[in-house]
């Protein structure tokens, strides 16, 4: 599939529009909860990079069933900078990529791109080989980069490759990553040279580091995770031992809690914790509830436990703290 497909399909999702210019064609994300920008620099032919920043809990993804039963696409690489992205693949599985990661795969996301800590930023190749090999044939004659071999390597029976990256890897993405301070059209021809050879690295490492398996997921196990995490939140007085989510569920503890850390990044404990406290410090800043009634609403009847685990939190007492919002509001 061609970039220029993928642009025509995201710009027919509502809340994304596309400003272009003489090097780049620039995706805009603008709605009520977030915004977001992705500016594509065609490279080579069959070769674009996508430079991203997001600062929203969701991006939708392009539908592409009208073309057919389309299973894959061209071959992505993301790299993430900052933040973590979460999707579903077309094939089900659920998958995610955080700070420091490489993602390479010919798989679509099914719905929608999830930003747990709304803020996003990363690059992306897309690599469409039919038109590299007929357009770009000069790549492999010159460099001996084969787009087909990278695919292989990476993702073979139409697999998904996700893994912290190595030093010699990272060292080339932070120099495609700072051309964002050089100005176009000069930072373009660096970009083709750092290009070719990162692509060029990742197709002779001599070991490639195994993909994290622990990275997929199901999509029912994914929904489970999320359920479970309703659960826990919908009541902060209310305590739910792992055991007993997990036997709601039929599935073994070990399991429940390897579902949560996958989808939402944290131990069902921290992630609970952090709700809390969160809640906690709402409750104190915007109510005139006392330090005592708002640790109960979160679920804490020891305020001494409370107060510690709260100035563990923010650095500061609850009362500290409210004083300190009521400052902020004078």
């Amino acid at each position: 599939m061609k970039i220029d497909e993928i642009i025509k399909k995201s710009i027919e999702v509502p809340g994304i529009s596309i400003k272009r210019s003489e090097y780049s064609a620039e995706l805009i994300l603008k709605e009520k909860d977030g915004k977001g920008a992705m500016t594509f620099f065609p490279l080579f032919p069959g070769l674009t990079l996508a430079y991203i920043f997001i600062n929203s809990p969701t991006w939708a993804a392009p539908d592409f069933r009208d073309n057919g039963s389309i299973e894959t696409g061209p071959l992505l690489l993301n790299y993430c900078v900052t933040g973590r992205c979460e999707l579903i693949l077309n094939n089900g599985n659920f998958v995610y990529v955080k700070d420091g990661e490489i993602s390479l795969t010919e798989r679509f996301a099914r719905q929608q791109y999830v930003y747990p800590r709304r803020i996003y930023e990363g690059m992306e190749f897309f690599i469409d080989m039919d038109a590299a090999a007929e357009q770009s044939t000069w790549i492999q004659t010159e460099f001996d980069i084969d787009f087909h071999k990278i695919r292989e390597l990476y993702c073979p029976a139409g697999s998904t490759y996700i893994s912290a990256i190595s030093p010699e890897i990272e060292e080339i993405l932070k120099k495609l990553w700072s051309l964002l301070d050089i100005s176009v059209p000069l930072s373009i021809m660096q970009m083709k040279i750092y290009t070719l050879a990162l692509f060029s690295l990742l197709q002779n490492l001599k070991e490639i580091p195994p993909s994290q398996a622990c990275t997929f997921f199901t999509e029912t196990q994914v929904d489970i995770a999320k359920r479970v995490e309703k659960i826990i939140t919908s009541d902060l007085r209310q305590h739910h031992p792992a055991w007993e989510l997990a036997a709601q569920f039929s599935i073994s503890e070990t399991s429940l809690k390897n579902y949560f850390r996958g989808v939402f990044g944290q131990n069902i404990s921290v992630y609970l914790r952090e709700t809390r406290m969160k809640k906690a410090a709402e409750l104190l800043s915007t109510t005139k509830l006392s330090v005592a009634e708002a640790a109960e609403q979160v679920g804490y009847i020891n305020q001494s436990k409370f107060a510690s685990v709260f100035k563990k939190q923010f650095g500061l007492s609850p009362l500290e703290y409210r004083r300190a919002k009521t400052l902020e509001k004078s």
